[in-house]
Protein backbone atom coordinates (compact mmCIF):
# COMPACT_ATOMS: atom_id res chain seq x y z
CA UNK A 1 0.00 0.00 0.00
CA UNK A 2 2.56 2.59 0.56
CA UNK A 3 3.48 2.23 -2.79
CA UNK A 4 0.73 2.78 -4.16
CA UNK A 5 0.39 5.68 -1.64
CA UNK A 6 3.53 7.83 -3.04
CA UNK A 7 2.61 7.03 -6.82
CA UNK A 8 -0.61 8.83 -5.63
CA UNK A 9 1.43 11.80 -3.77
CA UNK A 10 3.08 12.15 -7.04
CA UNK A 11 0.06 13.07 -9.01
CA UNK A 12 -0.93 16.14 -6.43
CA UNK A 13 0.07 19.32 -8.25
CA UNK A 14 2.51 21.61 -5.66
CA UNK A 15 0.66 25.00 -4.64
CA UNK A 16 4.69 26.52 -4.48
CA UNK A 17 5.96 28.63 -7.40
CA UNK A 18 8.57 26.93 -8.78
CA UNK A 19 11.24 29.71 -8.19
CA UNK A 20 13.46 28.54 -4.80
CA UNK A 21 11.95 25.27 -4.47
CA UNK A 22 14.49 22.71 -3.93
CA UNK A 23 12.53 19.75 -3.54
CA UNK A 24 9.73 18.23 -5.08
CA UNK A 25 5.92 18.10 -3.22
CA UNK A 26 5.88 14.18 -3.06
CA UNK A 27 8.99 14.00 -1.68
CA UNK A 28 8.44 15.64 1.49
CA UNK A 29 5.32 14.66 1.35
CA UNK A 30 6.77 10.88 1.46
CA UNK A 31 9.37 11.62 3.66
CA UNK A 32 6.65 13.10 6.57
CA UNK A 33 4.88 9.81 6.12
CA UNK A 34 7.77 7.66 6.53
CA UNK A 35 8.43 9.73 9.97
CA UNK A 36 4.94 8.81 10.84
CA UNK A 37 5.32 5.06 10.29
CA UNK A 38 8.12 5.20 12.56
CA UNK A 39 6.44 6.96 15.74
CA UNK A 40 8.13 10.61 14.57
CA UNK A 41 5.12 13.06 14.83
CA UNK A 42 5.46 16.25 15.70
CA UNK A 43 7.24 18.59 13.13
CA UNK A 44 10.24 18.42 15.56
CA UNK A 45 10.66 15.20 15.52
CA UNK A 46 9.89 15.11 11.79
CA UNK A 47 13.29 16.93 10.94
CA UNK A 48 15.64 14.97 13.35
CA UNK A 49 14.18 11.68 11.39
CA UNK A 50 15.45 13.56 7.93
CA UNK A 51 18.81 14.19 9.74
CA UNK A 52 18.87 10.72 11.48
CA UNK A 53 18.38 8.82 7.90
CA UNK A 54 19.65 11.20 5.34
CA UNK A 55 21.78 8.67 3.33
CA UNK A 56 18.92 6.01 3.32
CA UNK A 57 16.28 9.00 2.20
CA UNK A 58 18.23 10.09 -0.59
CA UNK A 59 19.22 7.11 -1.93
CA UNK A 60 15.91 5.32 -1.42
CA UNK A 61 13.94 8.46 -3.12
CA UNK A 62 16.75 9.16 -5.34
CA UNK A 63 17.08 13.05 -3.97
CA UNK A 64 18.89 14.28 -6.74
CA UNK A 65 19.40 18.00 -4.58
CA UNK A 66 21.43 15.58 -2.14
CA UNK A 67 19.70 17.60 0.83
CA UNK A 68 16.70 16.67 2.59
CA UNK A 69 13.71 19.65 3.35
CA UNK A 70 14.20 21.79 6.37
CA UNK A 71 12.03 22.31 9.11
CA UNK A 72 10.45 25.54 7.77
CA UNK A 73 9.95 23.21 4.56
CA UNK A 74 8.13 20.79 6.29
CA UNK A 75 5.94 23.15 8.26
CA UNK A 76 5.29 25.36 5.11
CA UNK A 77 4.18 21.63 2.93
CA UNK A 78 1.40 21.04 5.94
CA UNK A 79 0.40 24.46 6.07
CA UNK A 80 0.08 25.14 2.34
CA UNK A 81 -1.14 21.65 0.99
CA UNK A 82 -4.84 21.65 0.74
CA UNK A 83 -6.80 19.08 2.92
CA UNK A 84 -9.35 17.94 -0.51
CA UNK A 85 -5.76 16.91 -1.73
CA UNK A 86 -5.05 14.01 1.02
CA UNK A 87 -8.86 13.00 1.28
CA UNK A 88 -8.61 12.54 -2.12
CA UNK A 89 -5.34 10.61 -1.63
CA UNK A 90 -6.94 8.35 1.10
CA UNK A 91 -10.47 7.63 -0.58
CA UNK A 92 -8.31 6.24 -3.85
CA UNK A 93 -6.25 4.07 -1.42
CA UNK A 94 -9.01 3.04 0.06
CA UNK A 95 -11.01 2.30 -3.33
CA UNK A 96 -8.13 -0.07 -4.38
CA UNK A 97 -7.44 -1.70 -1.06
CA UNK A 98 -10.83 -2.42 0.85
CA UNK A 99 -11.95 -5.96 -1.22
CA UNK A 100 -15.58 -5.68 0.65
CA UNK A 101 -17.38 -3.32 -1.83
CA UNK A 102 -19.88 -5.15 -2.45
CA UNK A 103 -19.90 -8.62 0.47
CA UNK A 104 -20.72 -8.52 3.65
CA UNK A 105 -19.19 -6.35 6.60
CA UNK A 106 -19.67 -4.70 9.20
CA UNK A 107 -18.91 -0.97 9.67
CA UNK A 108 -18.09 0.43 12.88
CA UNK A 109 -19.18 4.49 12.50
CA UNK A 110 -17.29 6.95 15.52
CA UNK A 111 -16.50 9.93 16.38
CA UNK A 112 -13.34 11.32 17.68
CA UNK A 113 -12.39 15.06 18.85
CA UNK A 114 -9.23 16.64 18.49
CA UNK A 115 -8.71 17.68 21.84
CA UNK A 116 -5.25 20.06 20.46
CA UNK A 117 -8.06 21.85 18.23
CA UNK A 118 -9.87 22.96 21.49
CA UNK A 119 -11.14 26.56 21.43
CA UNK A 120 -13.84 28.96 22.87
CA UNK A 121 -12.83 27.31 26.69
CA UNK A 122 -15.22 29.98 28.60
CA UNK A 123 -18.08 29.65 26.82
CA UNK A 124 -21.04 26.88 26.72
CA UNK A 125 -20.64 25.71 23.17
CA UNK A 126 -17.09 24.72 22.79
CA UNK A 127 -15.53 24.03 19.33
CA UNK A 128 -13.16 21.79 18.06
CA UNK A 129 -12.29 19.27 15.30
CA UNK A 130 -14.46 16.22 15.08
CA UNK A 131 -12.71 13.51 12.93
CA UNK A 132 -15.79 10.35 11.89
CA UNK A 133 -14.05 7.08 11.33
CA UNK A 134 -15.22 4.13 9.28
CA UNK A 135 -13.89 0.68 10.61
CA UNK A 136 -14.06 -2.47 8.82
CA UNK A 137 -14.43 -5.04 11.13
CA UNK A 138 -13.42 -7.93 8.46
CA UNK A 139 -10.23 -5.91 7.26
CA UNK A 140 -9.48 -3.64 10.10
CA UNK A 141 -9.09 -0.99 7.55
CA UNK A 142 -10.32 2.84 7.91
CA UNK A 143 -12.53 3.30 4.98
CA UNK A 144 -14.17 6.78 5.23
CA UNK A 145 -12.82 9.56 7.15
CA UNK A 146 -14.49 12.93 7.98
CA UNK A 147 -13.81 16.12 9.13
CA UNK A 148 -15.45 18.85 10.77
CA UNK A 149 -15.84 21.42 13.18
CA UNK A 150 -18.84 21.03 15.77
CA UNK A 151 -19.94 24.45 15.66
CA UNK A 152 -20.06 24.34 11.81
CA UNK A 153 -21.93 20.73 11.66
CA UNK A 154 -22.57 18.34 13.88
CA UNK A 155 -21.15 14.48 13.83
CA UNK A 156 -25.21 13.36 13.26
CA UNK A 157 -25.28 15.19 10.19
CA UNK A 158 -21.87 14.28 8.97
CA UNK A 159 -22.62 10.50 9.34
CA UNK A 160 -26.18 11.11 7.43
CA UNK A 161 -24.00 12.53 4.31
CA UNK A 162 -21.65 10.22 5.01
CA UNK A 163 -23.89 7.02 4.26
CA UNK A 164 -26.08 8.78 1.78
CA UNK A 165 -23.49 9.57 -0.49
CA UNK A 166 -21.49 5.91 0.03
CA UNK A 167 -21.24 3.48 -2.18
CA UNK A 168 -21.26 0.57 -0.33
CA UNK A 169 -23.61 -2.27 -0.01
CA UNK A 170 -24.54 -5.32 1.96
CA UNK A 171 -23.25 -3.69 5.12
CA UNK A 172 -24.34 -3.35 8.75
CA UNK A 173 -23.45 -0.26 10.35
CA UNK A 174 -22.89 -0.69 14.22
CA UNK A 175 -23.24 2.96 15.66
CA UNK A 176 -23.60 4.15 18.95
CA UNK A 177 -26.85 5.76 21.12
CA UNK A 178 -26.31 9.40 19.58
CA UNK A 179 -27.51 8.28 15.56
CA UNK A 180 -30.66 6.37 16.87
CA UNK A 181 -32.77 8.56 15.00
CA UNK A 182 -35.17 7.84 12.09
CA UNK A 183 -33.43 9.96 9.31
CA UNK A 184 -29.99 8.03 10.56
CA UNK A 185 -31.70 4.19 10.50
CA UNK A 186 -34.12 5.50 7.10
CA UNK A 187 -30.98 6.27 5.36
CA UNK A 188 -29.13 3.28 5.97
CA UNK A 189 -31.76 1.11 4.37
CA UNK A 190 -32.26 3.26 1.27
CA UNK A 191 -28.74 2.77 1.02
CA UNK A 192 -29.12 -1.15 0.89
CA UNK A 193 -27.35 -1.52 3.73
CA UNK A 194 -28.48 -2.72 7.67
CA UNK A 195 -27.56 -1.13 11.34
CA UNK A 196 -27.46 -2.25 14.82
CA UNK A 197 -27.73 0.91 17.04
CA UNK A 198 -27.74 1.20 20.82
CA UNK A 199 -30.86 2.91 21.70
CA UNK A 200 -30.61 6.37 23.62
CA UNK A 201 -32.04 6.71 26.93
CA UNK A 202 -33.45 9.84 26.16
CA UNK A 203 -35.88 7.80 23.64
CA UNK A 204 -38.58 7.34 26.16
CA UNK A 205 -40.75 5.87 24.39
CA UNK A 206 -38.66 3.20 22.46
CA UNK A 207 -36.20 2.55 25.19
CA UNK A 208 -39.56 2.03 28.06
CA UNK A 209 -41.03 0.00 24.97
CA UNK A 210 -37.92 -2.74 24.50
CA UNK A 211 -37.60 -2.72 28.52
CA UNK A 212 -41.47 -3.57 28.58
CA UNK A 213 -41.19 -6.12 26.17
CA UNK A 214 -37.95 -7.92 27.15
CA UNK A 215 -40.27 -8.53 30.28
CA UNK A 216 -43.10 -10.05 29.05
CA UNK A 217 -41.72 -11.68 25.82
CA UNK A 218 -39.26 -14.96 25.66
CA UNK A 219 -36.54 -14.46 23.94
CA UNK A 220 -35.62 -16.00 20.50
CA UNK A 221 -32.07 -17.01 21.73
CA UNK A 222 -29.79 -16.23 24.71
CA UNK A 223 -25.90 -15.95 24.72
CA UNK A 224 -23.52 -15.94 28.16
CA UNK A 225 -20.48 -15.25 27.95
CA UNK A 226 -17.83 -14.04 30.42
CA UNK A 227 -14.55 -11.56 30.23
CA UNK A 228 -12.12 -11.43 32.48
CA UNK A 229 -9.34 -9.64 30.76
CA UNK A 230 -7.88 -5.37 31.76
CA UNK A 231 -8.69 -6.37 35.77
CA UNK A 232 -12.68 -6.99 34.60
CA UNK A 233 -14.87 -9.57 35.78
CA UNK A 234 -18.11 -9.47 33.64
CA UNK A 235 -20.20 -11.95 32.76
CA UNK A 236 -22.93 -10.67 29.71
CA UNK A 237 -26.15 -12.08 28.73
CA UNK A 238 -27.09 -11.27 25.13
CA UNK A 239 -31.11 -12.11 24.51
CA UNK A 240 -32.26 -11.45 20.83
CA UNK A 241 -36.49 -10.62 20.48
CA UNK A 242 -38.38 -10.64 17.96
CA UNK A 243 -39.34 -7.06 16.80
CA UNK A 244 -43.02 -7.67 15.94
CA UNK A 245 -44.44 -6.29 18.56
CA UNK A 246 -42.56 -2.76 18.88
CA UNK A 247 -44.46 -0.91 16.65
CA UNK A 248 -42.46 2.34 16.60
CA UNK A 249 -43.71 4.51 13.28
CA UNK A 250 -40.20 5.94 13.32
CA UNK A 251 -38.06 2.48 12.80
CA UNK A 252 -40.82 -0.12 10.74
CA UNK A 253 -37.88 -1.45 9.03
CA UNK A 254 -36.82 -3.01 12.65
CA UNK A 255 -36.38 -7.00 12.79
CA UNK A 256 -34.90 -7.31 16.36
CA UNK A 257 -34.44 -5.39 19.21
CA UNK A 258 -31.56 -6.78 21.77
CA UNK A 259 -30.86 -6.61 25.52
CA UNK A 260 -27.47 -6.90 26.82
CA UNK A 261 -27.08 -7.21 30.63
CA UNK A 262 -23.54 -6.69 31.89
CA UNK A 263 -22.71 -7.96 35.52
CA UNK A 264 -19.45 -8.35 37.54
CA UNK A 265 -16.83 -6.07 38.19
CA UNK A 266 -14.57 -3.35 36.98
CA UNK A 267 -11.51 -3.42 39.73
CA UNK A 268 -12.76 -3.59 43.03
CA UNK A 269 -16.02 -1.96 41.76
CA UNK A 270 -19.58 -3.83 41.05
CA UNK A 271 -20.70 -3.17 38.29
CA UNK A 272 -24.43 -3.47 36.43
CA UNK A 273 -25.69 -2.24 33.34
CA UNK A 274 -28.54 -3.02 30.84
CA UNK A 275 -28.48 -1.53 27.30
CA UNK A 276 -30.66 -1.95 24.51
CA UNK A 277 -30.49 -2.33 20.46
CA UNK A 278 -32.41 -2.30 17.36
CA UNK A 279 -31.39 -3.99 14.26
CA UNK A 280 -32.58 -4.27 10.59
CA UNK A 281 -31.29 -7.68 10.81
CA UNK A 282 -32.45 -11.09 12.44
CA UNK A 283 -29.57 -13.37 14.07
CA UNK A 284 -28.53 -15.28 17.04
CA UNK A 285 -27.50 -13.67 20.34
CA UNK A 286 -24.07 -15.47 19.62
CA UNK A 287 -23.62 -13.11 16.49
CA UNK A 288 -24.83 -9.86 18.08
CA UNK A 289 -23.07 -10.08 21.17
CA UNK A 290 -19.81 -10.85 19.23
CA UNK A 291 -20.91 -7.78 16.68
CA UNK A 292 -21.75 -5.67 20.00
CA UNK A 293 -18.31 -6.13 21.61
CA UNK A 294 -16.56 -5.93 17.69
CA UNK A 295 -17.83 -2.58 17.26
CA UNK A 296 -15.46 -0.96 20.03
CA UNK A 297 -12.68 -2.31 18.03
CA UNK A 298 -12.94 1.05 16.69
CA UNK A 299 -12.09 2.75 20.32
CA UNK A 300 -9.10 0.23 20.64
CA UNK A 301 -7.71 -0.11 17.41
CA UNK A 302 -8.41 3.34 15.94
CA UNK A 303 -8.65 6.15 18.30
CA UNK A 304 -6.83 5.05 21.25
CA UNK A 305 -3.93 4.33 18.85
CA UNK A 306 -4.16 7.97 17.72
CA UNK A 307 -4.27 8.61 21.33
CA UNK A 308 -1.52 6.84 22.28
CA UNK A 309 1.16 5.92 19.65
CA UNK A 310 0.69 9.23 17.74
CA UNK A 311 -0.28 11.38 21.13
CA UNK A 312 -2.97 13.10 18.48
CA UNK A 313 -4.62 14.98 21.67
CA UNK A 314 -1.43 15.74 23.12
CA UNK A 315 -0.01 17.57 19.67
CA UNK A 316 0.58 20.87 20.20
CA UNK A 317 -0.37 21.94 16.51
CA UNK A 318 -3.52 24.54 17.10
CA UNK A 319 -4.46 25.39 14.13
CA UNK A 320 -7.15 23.11 12.88
CA UNK A 321 -6.84 22.78 9.40
CA UNK A 322 -3.42 21.17 9.77
CA UNK A 323 -4.45 19.24 13.03
CA UNK A 324 -7.22 17.79 10.38
CA UNK A 325 -4.23 16.99 7.97
CA UNK A 326 -2.12 15.02 10.11
CA UNK A 327 -5.44 13.24 11.39
CA UNK A 328 -5.78 11.89 8.30
CA UNK A 329 -1.86 11.12 7.66
CA UNK A 330 -1.87 8.97 10.56
CA UNK A 331 -5.34 7.37 9.26
CA UNK A 332 -3.34 6.24 5.97
CA UNK A 333 -0.44 5.17 8.41
CA UNK A 334 -3.22 2.64 10.43
CA UNK A 335 -4.30 1.39 6.73
CA UNK A 336 -0.32 0.63 5.76
CA UNK A 337 0.00 -1.39 8.79
CA UNK A 338 -2.88 -3.38 8.60
CA UNK A 339 -2.46 -3.80 4.81
CA UNK A 340 0.74 -5.70 5.81
CA UNK A 341 -1.00 -7.80 8.59
CA UNK A 342 -0.55 -5.93 11.13
CA UNK A 343 -3.71 -5.49 13.60
CA UNK A 344 -1.65 -4.19 15.81
CA UNK A 345 0.50 -0.81 15.35
CA UNK A 346 2.71 -1.30 18.26
CA UNK A 347 3.81 -4.84 16.72
CA UNK A 348 4.03 -3.29 13.14
CA UNK A 349 6.50 -0.74 14.18
CA UNK A 350 8.36 -3.07 16.21
CA UNK A 351 8.85 -5.07 13.40
CA UNK A 352 10.04 -1.81 11.24
CA UNK A 353 12.03 -0.58 13.90
CA UNK A 354 14.34 1.72 12.42
CA UNK A 355 14.03 0.05 9.28
CA UNK A 356 11.64 1.95 7.57
CA UNK A 357 12.87 1.02 4.11
CA UNK A 358 11.40 -2.57 4.57
CA UNK A 359 7.79 -1.14 3.60
CA UNK A 360 9.14 0.19 0.49
CA UNK A 361 10.67 -2.63 -0.54
CA UNK A 362 7.44 -4.84 0.04
CA UNK A 363 6.14 -4.51 -3.33
CA UNK A 364 9.32 -3.12 -5.30
CA UNK A 365 10.10 0.80 -4.62
CA UNK A 366 10.95 2.84 -7.85
CA UNK A 367 12.44 6.06 -6.87
CA UNK A 368 12.72 7.58 -10.29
Amino acid sequence: MLNSLIEKLKEVKDFRKSQGRRHELWVVLTIIILALLTGNVSYKQITSFCKAEEEKLIEMLSITSKTLPSYSTIRRVMLGINIIDIQSILTSIINNYYSQKSQEDWIAIDGKSLKNTLTDYEEKSQNMLNVVSWFSQETKLIIKVEIQENKKKSEIAVVLSMIENCDLSNKVFTLDALHCNKEITKTIIESKNDYLITVKRNQIKLHNRLKELAQITKPLTVYDSRDKSHGRDVIRKTSVFDSQEVRHKNYPHIKSFIKVERMGFRGDKEYSQTLYYISSKKLTAEIFAQKIQEHWLIENQVHWVKDVIFNEDKSRIKNKEVAGKFSLLVTLILNVYRSCGFISIKDGQSWLGKNWEKMLLVDGFDGS
